[in-house]
């Protein structure tokens, strides 16, 4: 790109703070626009590389009728970052989340990403998460971002631009063979390292176009395949609860004083004591504090082949198939110290001595504790059972190796071979006409993922002698959430576990698993009609038809013990068939405690179970894995989409804009099932009624039936007896029209000053799994909840579970945008945006108590969890945003997002109320700020990117808040030569941490964090 300039007026260059000298460039720069207005004698001045870019992309902004963002490639092969999230990031009123350090999905102006909607060319890209789980959020790691040449994004809509962006649509372009150079392309190397791994890991990258020399046939082909290590560290608590004598005189309250709607109450109703006499009551507490290190190996894959043939000068024909190819193997190391070592019911015989606890520390309010400190005290004496306590003279209830031993932390985790797989084939013929131009597209996208394997097993640091006795691997248990989140266990800790004391958790060892695919066929005609009005540029009318969906899969791996028919099920060998499956080796764990805690989390050792010396193991002891399908687990969602749009383009001398309207008709169908379970028993009783011990060698109870095993001493039944199950499948169909008008107008003011006025109506889709993931409910008897409580278990009696909502509605809302840009230099924009989007209904997570029949009766069911109704929630802010570059090369990019929403109703189907929350997904303020340095071989470029606080769903009660996070980022490139660049990029550079609390009254209730780590990528790319 080519245009004239003037030389700016000469700078002075001053030492100042990253901060300061953002503020002076901007000043400078505005200073040196003015002076280069003024000036007379022009310079040419030949722009490329990023300043290019995002020059371009400012062109196409400013050239749109609609309010929309825009980022172009630097070169071939060369997006302005890693990752298409990344970039989306650093443009007004996108904030992402992250998954290892990668921009995973993206949210516009305060809604959640399941409202953003992501199309590549055009058109819907079906993704399919490698977790199983089904989401109409489209995952940016799947993407290679050289694959692109740019990225829009429309804040406002047009008629012609497919629905179901509430938040925003972003449309992802591909390069074409027909429009580039023939013999055109780029290859490049790529490194990237982490101070989380201390690994580097490569990436390699290509691209090759050509055509005939009449540009009348042409192909263009890329490849990529990047791999990368990540590592990330975080903390996180289970299921905060309130804690005391009488929940009527003292209900629960927040920091103030004041009444809190947390919903989750010890259902004990008592506070407790340690074991000093210290007693303890009115406050909270989380029932779990864990920590856990995540490693994983992730390969992605990309292929892009485009064919272009023009038959006649007016006709264009296009095939296009792509694929994205990710897998992810992971391995989760996880330490937990749930409250197993209180003794919290006054009904048990062994409450007042106070179990293990000798104390717990508070935040300055007194009702929240951030520490807990358990040990077992040399010279004391402990009773491991019912009868060691009655031979004592001490009251009946609730003695068991919890009362003796310290069975934490309990080490367990997870190990997955996880994968995702998206393609797309589309068919597009372009005729372009004297007067009306038109476009014929048809394809079919598809994607699918899931684990194929998924595999738990935690182990407690005990182990029972052949007598009954317990020896015990670790002495003392301490975690702290205040600053970083931080765990202390005793010296011994891994020597022990080395020596083999420890003990296997059959009843939580598991390997299921969830896979999803989902696809959508499409047609579509798109017609535009050129006039030769002097206000009516064109006319836009078409129409599209989508048939598609979603349908996920559950099963699980399993092995069966040696002899069994490897079909049976009830043969795994933690069922019962092998007493010595719960035997703990020393081999099942890495050989030392885990290194390189880079951030995030404190631990005094951290013993890490080794999942794939362990699978070897069972392949060994019990032969090849088997799998099997459940399919009574039942997740289909099927939508048969029709619409047709006009859409009127007006151009005069000063005004241009659109108008239009879209028409939607929707037919939806979804089925799922929920599972119905009773819990009637743990334990098998002995003759006198209690849980009967374990015999030597950890072998069942005499007479105990077939099938049974040992679980911490006691002889646990086989789940054939313990629990009935059976399925119901509930459904939804249904068919909803809606008439979404829009227009889009731009006004200069003079000839730089540009005024932008925007109004529409939008929807979107309920999401996958608030309509269609299975349910369950789940009946504790008294007697399951006794033996459970026996061993650590924090169950209690009565009904439980989670669901979906059919009923929920579509996301509705109305949005305004008013806008006001001033370009005053060419490349240089000053410029503010006003929103507000009138959401009518959207859905918020909700965990609550709701009356359900079953069976022909009416329950309570506690804490059930589920997807409830928003109504007539506000979002509104302004948007303010600058651009400049000085002839030197030096130039900014800075935005700043307030975003303001209100405290919503939130309904169940039935129209009862039953809260208030904000918008989830929305974050008050954000901003980001670029600094960049480029000549004609070097680029330095900085970006500063914060968000505040952003307010996610409820649990238990409160909403979840994550807290304001912060990120440097850095990159140069140096051209060698004009076709050979060396480039280098550090992502987090401060090496800064998310962090997470649960209420608004405090920061103290903590609920998670993470680190991610400082990323370092390095690379040569050749273009040719």
């Amino acid at each position: 790109m080519t245009f004239n300039t003037h030389l700016a007026s000469r700078q002075r260059g001053c030492r100042a703070t990253p901060i300061a000298m953002a503020v002076s460039v901007a000043l400078l720069s505005l200073a040196s626009a003015q002076a280069q207005t003024a000036s007379t004698d022009p310079n040419t001045v030949v722009v490329t590389g990023y300043r290019y870019a995002i020059e371009k992309s400012l062109d196409q902004k400013r050239d749109a009728n609609s309010i929309v963002e825009v980022i172009t490639a630097e070169d071939i092969g060369k997006f302005p970052d890693k990752n298409v999230a990344d970039a989306l990031q650093r443009v007004p009123g996108v904030v992402v989340t992250r998954s290892g350090g990668e921009g995973k999905n993206v949210s516009v102006r305060g809604l959640s990403s399941e409202l953003t909607l992501t199309q590549l060319n055009g058109n819907y890209i079906a993704t399919a998460e490698s977790n199983g789980d089904p989401s109409r959020s489209f995952n940016y790691t799947m993407l290679p971002s050289n694959m692109l040449s740019s990225a829009e994004l429309f804040k406002t809509p047009e008629a012609r631009i497919d629905e179901g962006g509430v938040g925003g649509t972003v449309i992802l372009h591909t390069r074409r063979p027909l429009e580039v150079k023939s013999g055109s392309g780029f290859v490049s190397a790529d490194g990237t390292w982490a101070d989380t791994t201390k690994k580097t890991d490569g990436q390699f990258s290509g691209q090759y176009a050509w055509h005939d020399e009449d540009n009348r046939f042409g192909i263009l082909v890329g490849l990529t395949r990047q791999k990368r290590t990540t590592r990330t560290m975080g903390a996180s608590t289970e299921n905060w609860q309130w804690y005391g004598d009488d929940y009527d005189a003292h209900p629960a309250t927040d920091v103030n004083g004041k009444p809190s709607e947390l919903s989750s109450y010890w259902w004990g109703q008592s506070g407790f004591y340690d074991q000093g006499g210290k007693y303890y009551t009115n406050f909270m507490m989380p029932t779990s504090v864990n920590l856990n290190v995540k490693s994983e190996e992730r390969e992605r894959k990309g292929g892009q082949m485009t064919l272009q043939f023009k038959p006649v000068r007016n006709l264009t024909l296009t095939a296009n198939y792509f694929r994205f190819n990710l897998s992810q193997n992971s391995q989760t190391n996880i330490l937990k110290v749930p409250e197993w070592n209180l003794a919290r019911y006054n009904g048990d015989g062994n409450w007042p001595g106070g179990r293990m606890l000798d104390g717990l520390t508070f935040d300055r309010s007194g009702t929240l504790v951030t520490g807990a400190q358990y040990s077992a005290h040399a010279g004391k004496a402990y009773y491991c059972s019912e009868a060691q306590a009655a031979s004592a003279g001490k009251q009946p209830g609730g003695w068991g190796p919890d009362d003796c031993t310290i069975p934490t932390p309990q080490i367990t985790g997870s190990y997955n071979q996880e994968k995702s797989l998206s393609q797309t084939a589309d068919f597009e013929a372009e005729w372009r006409g004297q007067s009306l131009d038109g476009i014929f597209k048809f394809g079919r996208t598809w994607a699918s993922g899931g684990p194929k394997m998924q595999m738990t097993m935690p182990i407690k640091p005990r182990v029972q002698n052949a007598d009954g006795s317990w020896t015990l691997g670790n002495y003392a248990s301490s975690w702290n959430t205040v600053g970083t989140p931080a765990m202390v266990f005793s010296p011994e800790l891994m020597a022990n576990l080395g020596k083999g004391i420890g003990e296997i958790d059959l009843g939580s060892t598991s390997s299921s698993w969830t896979r999803n695919s989902t696809q959508q066929k499409y047609a579509q005609a798109d017609m535009t009609w050129r006039t030769e009005s002097t206000w009516l540029d064109s006319l836009q009318f078409g129409a599209k038809y989508r048939d598609g969906g979603t349908h996920r899969a559950t099963g699980n791996n399993y092995w069966v013990c040696k002899g069994a028919d490897p079909s049976d099920y009830d043969k795994r060998y933690q069922a019962g068939c092998d007493p010595t499956a719960n035997k703990f080796l020393p081999q099942f764990l890495y050989g030392g405690s885990l290194g390189n805690l880079a951030g995030g989390i404190n631990a005094s050792a951290f013993p890490a179970i080794n999942y794939p010396a362990y699978i070897s193991f069972l392949n060994q002891s019990y032969g090849t894995m088997q799998t099997r399908n459940e399919d009574n687990f039942v997740y289909n969602v099927d939508e048969k989409i029709s619409s047709a749009y006009l859409q009127a383009n007006v151009k005069t001398e000063r005004l241009r804009g659109n108008v239009g309207m879209r028409f939607v008709r929707t037919r939806q169908h979804a089925d799922s099932t929920d599972q119905v379970e009773s819990y009637n028993d743990y334990f098998f009783n002995g003759a006198n009624g209690s849980p009967a011990p374990c015999l030597a060698g950890g072998l069942p109870a005499a007479g105990a039936p077939a099938g049974s095993g040992c679980t911490s001493g006691f002889t646990r039944l086989p789940d054939s007896i313990a629990r009935d199950s059976s399925f119901v499948v509930s459904s939804l169909d249904r068919s909803y029209n809606d008439v979404l008008p829009s227009f889009n107008l731009a006004y200069e003011l003079t000839k730089d000053l540009l005024l932008r006025a925007a109004a529409s109506k939008v929807i979107s889709r309920p999401s996958y799994n608030d309509i269609a993931s299975p349910g369950g409910l789940q009946y504790y008897s008294q007697e399951y909840v006794n033996d459970r409580r026996l061993i650590g278990g924090g169950d209690q009696q009565g009904w439980f579970g989670a669901g979906s909502n059919k009923q929920l509605e579509p996301y509705k809302a109305k949005q305004f945008d008013l806008g006001l840009e001033w370009y005053f230099h060419r490349g240089s924009v000053l410029g503010i945006d006003l929103f507000r989007k009138n959401v009518s209904n959207f859905a918020v997570p909700v965990v609550r108590d709701v009356t359900m029949n079953v069976g022909g009766q009416n329950v309570i069911v506690q804490r059930y969890s589920t997807s409830a109704g928003g109504r007539d929630g506000v979002s509104k802010g302004v948007e303010l945003y600058a651009q400049h570059t000085l002839d030197m090369g030096l130039g900014f990019q800075f935005n700043y997002t307030y975003n303001k929403t209100n405290q919503a109703d939130i309904t169940m189907a039935d129209g009862t109320k039953i809260g208030e929350s904000p918008l989830v997904g929305s974050a008050k303020n954000q901003m980001n700020l670029t600094v960049f340095y480029e000549t004609d071989k070097f680029l330095a470029r900085a970006s500063y990117n914060r968000r505040g606080e952003v307010v996610d769903g409820l649990v238990n009660g409160l909403n979840v808040y994550e807290e304001p996070y912060y990120q440097v980022d850095l990159n140069v490139a140096y051209n060698i030569t004009k076709e050979l660049s060396l480039t280098a990029s550090v992502l987090n550079l401060t090496k800064e941490e998310t962090r997470s609390h649960l209420g608004n009254d405090t920061k103290d209730r903590f609920y998670s964090n993470g680190y991610a780590g400082r990323i370092a990528y390095f690379g040569l790319n050749y273009k040719f």
